[in-house]
């Protein structure tokens, strides 16, 4: 045992004393890969400032120093300039996620390299924000308008967040009554325990998360619902926009807690920006109302440009298959696919192969089973078996409009927003009301969508049924 310690140590001396050198030493010096400003983009999508920090606006730096090793990755992070003991922890984590670093060089070897980065804090003022309550306070007069004049305050909410402005217990509204503050009514903050399977080059187990959420009440307002590990490393975050409208932004994370995949939603486009687990830009592509795919930007793990103004050979993150990621490689005409392109696992296994003209789908076969599956639409969303007019009388025959106890109230309005998961046999779970439209209306839809239990096809993704989670719109009208 003795010999193989000293073995050991003979093999591994050389690797640690390996000298540092700094930026004037090397022939070329230590970056990240795909330049600065691919850099600067993977700290904008992944910095979260802290609320405390943020609230007396910012425009500041905290200097990060380090050593690039020979492989890429950064040892010895530390603290160059600091700016405050939040500012810094955040800093520090943020570098701690990129490792996709192009070591320097020396007499063309890659050698060690120490280097200094900066990470930008800008924000503006959040006067809501106050420090002592550790909550937003928005402040409204007497017909419900925003106003910061103390002489017009009426109503107002208190919104109590937690270090990065994250809702963390219940939302209160309060009128002013003979000048002091009462509570007219608390809306419940829920942490529901989960469970997430992660995705990656192997399949890897389901871990325990929190699935957090909180809402003003009511279809009108915005709200959020994140999803975090017990440490509270983000996995999801979704943000409604209101007014009963779809999510406006979804993104996904790395089990580290790094930014995986960004959807945005304006109009009739979703922009999809994705990043590699090392940091390094993937690729950003528009997909429009018929499910056509544009891509502008396309680079591999090392930062290289793959599609250069809208024409290449790309290779882009596609999902995953039964918990292993998928990338799709194939040419790409003016952005729009084009010929043929291929499904592969990380392990380069062949999922399936599709062909193209002009940023449509002709044909697909997937070759995960014993034989080929053909195809020539890429997803088919989960449906009620039986169809909309059935479900539709389902919710005639079993929802009571109108509160028993209070028919002044009237009837809804606005759109109800319930996601659920549909397993591949059709069987349904998980299901969260994600935006409501009145508490006695949300529930009684609710076990309404639970009595459909087994009565729904699948999600159908690339010829094969596959679990998925749906969210599912009811408009209510006042007619």
């Amino acid at each position: 045992m003795r010999n193989l310690v000293v073995l050991f140590c003979l093999f591994a001396f050389p690797a640690i004393s390996q000298p540092i050198y700094q930026v004037n030493e090397v022939e070329k010096a230590a970056e990240p890969a795909g330049g600065l400003a691919m850099f600067n983009r993977f700290v904008l999508a992944n910095l979260r400032i802290p609320i405390q920090s943020a609230a007396r606006g910012m425009n500041a730096r905290v200097l990060i120093k380090g050593v690039v090793e020979t492989d890429g990755t950064m040892s010895g992070l530390a603290i160059a300039r600091p700016l405050d003991s939040l500012c810094d922890a955040e800093a520090l984590r943020v570098m701690n996620l990129y490792k996709a670093w192009k070591p320097a060089s020396l007499k063309n070897q890659p050698v060690r390299q120490a280097v200094v980065y900066p990470i930008q804090f800008r924000t503006a003022p959040i006067p809501a924000y106050d420090s002592a309550r550790h909550a937003m306070i928005e402040y409204f007069d007497k017909n419900y308008q925003m106003v910061s004049d103390e002489k017009k305050f009426r109503y107002r909410n208190i919104i109590p967040v937690d270090r990065y402005g994250d809702v963390r217990a219940d939302i209160l509204f309060q009128e002013k009554r003979s000048g002091d503050w009462k509570t007219v009514k608390a809306f419940p903050f829920v942490k529901n325990e989960i469970w997430v399977q992660l995705s990656g080059p192997v399949k890897l187990d389901s871990i325990k998360a929190y699935r957090i959420s909180a809402n003003m009440g009511n279809w009108e307002s915005p709200s959020e619902e994140i999803t975090v590990q017990p440490d509270g490393r983000l996995l999801s975050f979704v943000a409604y926009p209101g007014s009963g409208k779809l999510p406006a932004v979804r993104k996904s994370y790395y089990q580290s807690g790094m930014l995986k995949e960004e959807r945005i939603a304006a109009d009739s486009l979703v922009q999809v920006t994705s990043w590699y687990d090392n940091g390094q830009l993937g690729s950003v592509i528009l997909i429009d109302n018929k499910n056509r795919i544009s891509v502008k930007e396309n680079r591999d793990t090392d930062g290289n440009v793959l599609v250069k103004e809208g024409n290449g050979m790309a290779r882009i993150h596609a999902g995953t298959y039964r918990g292993k990621t998928v990338y799709e490689e194939g040419m790409v005409e003016n952005g729009f696919k084009t010929g043929r392109w291929t499904g592969k696992l990380a392990v380069s296994d062949l999922v399936y192969e599709e062909f193209y003209e002009g940023g449509k789908l002709t044909k697909g076969v997937r070759h995960t089973g014993e034989q080929p599956l053909e195809y020539t639409v890429d997803i088919v969303q989960p449906k009620f078996r039986a169809g909309p007019k059935e479900f539709f009388k389902l919710l005639r025959d079993h929802v009571n409009y109108m509160p028993p106890m209070n028919p002044s109230i009237g009837r809804p309005e606005g759109k109800l927003l319930i996601s659920f998961l549909v397993s591949e046999e059709g069987r349904l779970s998980d299901f969260s009301i994600d935006r409501g439209v009145a508490k006695h209306i949300d529930q009684q839809v609710l076990e309404v969508i639970k009595m459909t239990d087994g009565l729904w096809d699948p999600c159908i993704q690339k010829g094969l049924k596959i679990s998925s989670r749906h969210t599912f719109p009811i408009n209510f009208e006042t007619n």
